[in-house]
């Protein structure tokens, strides 16, 4: 499993998975959850076939997809602990990536809008729908997870790494209990996110980080079976079908007692799929799961399949933002949804995997430019 690189080709292809979670899980959040919700939206589109008090299948299918972007980056910080935790991190190497792909991303999104601008003026269609234009200034905006992500590697190697090398087995499960519970704990949760903003998030990558450190040293799941993840996958998601059910049968039963109570013979009705947090333990369960069952995958290395999982960072830079926002949104979701559900899913396996192929081109452009700027950096820096 395991190449010259140290690279495992079971782990990649998990992270390249991971990240089309995260592209569907943006698509659904960022276009077809605010077509269904949101009244403006619905208004211009005309496309309101979920507005009325009736609890629709299609409906608890997304449900059951929201949880998808939050376990990819659960994979992605359980990808990094597997790998780093038990090493000296090279914080240099590691801000040099982050900086120099988000730059490359900024001016490539520059770029894509100028395109855009140029090209919205000779196509009607376009014109007619409002497309998000990025500035350089985005820069220190793009992907919220890059910053976190960094944290969580930064507390790696200022100390969190020198702190597990120290502990016993023991020691080590009563931290991550510790950490677990902290996060997971209502009013101990609460007040991280009051000392600061995003602390809560931060403590449960660091539980993932640590985790994912500790399946690699003890291996504690050898014993249990594989079909014990498939079946908690299952339960879990059984479990986030029941909360949406209860929700919606809820805000049914609220709106028919509001009308009945003021004597209202029409009321708006507005559907909403449930938002999820990183630090969900839905989220958590689902991940650490998937994460030991991708483990235990044996196959070769196959050289593909680690190249295009270097990809994965600038994949999210150049999906994660208003412009492809924007671009989705040109499309109507929800009639097509209300219409032929298989549709849809074919729409959005499609269009999640067109994003990937973009984000794709992009890294290797970088790439490319990169070797080139290497080669011919004697034009501009003396020897």
């Amino acid at each position: 499993m395991e190449n010259k690189s140290g690279r495992q080709s079971n782990i990649e292809l998990l992270r390249i998975i991971a990240m089309l979670m995260i592209i569907c899980y943006h698509i659904i959040i960022h276009c077809v959850n605010i077509q269904i919700s949101n009244p403006a939206s619905i208004e211009r589109l005309q496309n309101g076939w979920f507005s009325t008090p009736d609890f629709y299948s299609q409906l608890l299918m997304l449900a059951l997809m929201m949880p998808l972007g939050l376990v990819g980056n659960a994979i992605f910080i359980m990808i990094s602990g597997y790998f780093l935790a038990d090493r000296e991190i090279d914080m240099l190497k590691v801000s040099k990536k982050l900086i120099s792909q988000l730059f490359f991303a900024a001016v490539t999104l520059v770029l894509a809008s100028s395109f855009f601008i140029w090209y919205s003026c000779k196509s009607q269609f376009l014109s007619e729908n409002m497309i998000s234009y990025i500035k350089i200034q985005y820069f220190n905006k793009m992907s919220w997870f890059v910053g976190y992500y960094f944290i969580i590697i930064l507390i790696a190697f200022m100390f969190l790494n020198k702190y597990l090398a120290k502990l016993t087995q023991k020691q080590y499960v009563g931290f991550l209990l510790a950490i677990f519970a902290v996060t997971e704990l209502g009013w101990s949760g609460k007040l991280l996110d009051d000392l600061a903003s995003g602390l809560r998030t931060v403590f449960i990558g660091v539980f993932l980080y640590a985790l994912a450190g500790y399946i690699k040293k003890y291996d504690p799941f050898k014993k249990v079976r594989g079909y014990v993840f498939l079946l908690l996958i299952v339960l879990a998601n059984v479990i986030i079908g029941l909360s949406y059910y209860n929700n919606v049968i809820g805000k049914i039963d609220t709106y028919y007692d509001t009308m009945a109570t003021q004597n209202l013979t029409e009321l708006e009705f507005i559907q909403s799929i449930p938002r999820y947090e990183n630090f969900s333990v839905m989220v958590v369960i689902i991940g650490i799961c998937l994460f030991e069952l991708a483990r235990r995958i044996t196959i070769p290395s196959i050289g593909l399949i680690n190249r295009i999982a270097q990809a994965t960072f600038m994949i999210y830079l150049i999906h994660d933002n208003g412009l492809a926002y924007s671009i989705w949104q040109t499309q109507d979701w929800p009639t097509l949804l209300y219409n032929d559900t298989t549709g849809f899913l074919v729409k959005l396996l499609t269009w999640t995997l067109g994003v990937f192929v973009v984000g794709l081109v992009a890294y290797i452009v970088y790439t490319i430019l990169k070797k080139l700027i290497v080669k011919s950096k004697w034009l501009f820096i003396k020897k």
